[in-house]
């Protein structure tokens, strides 16, 4: 099993038991895959490999309380301040 999966099945399984607070540790875990990679490319490939797994419909079918949305933003977040850090 890859990083990536490891991260979405952790998302995935936050999604289900989806409670006030779980978008703490869903930004936990998608900071953990990041700092993975080194270099920009590496990272920004790293989160749009990301935003294609959570996009998927299976994926999407699994998504409560609009958790996914929230992670999104948050890798938008990350994508800004990455893009800034390695200018």
């Amino acid at each position: 099993m890859t990083l990536l999966d490891d991260t979405v099945l952790s998302l995935l399984a936050l999604a289900a038991s989806y409670k006030p607070g779980t978008i703490i540790e869903a930004e936990r875990a998608v900071d953990a895959y990041l700092t993975q990679f080194q270099g920009i490319q590496a990272r920004l490939a790293a989160m749009d490999a990301l935003f294609y797994e959570l996009a998927l419909p299976e994926h999407r079918a699994r998504n409560r309380g609009g958790l996914f949305e929230l992670i999104e933003l948050h890798l938008e977040r990350r994508h800004r301040e990455i893009v800034r850090q390695f200018q």
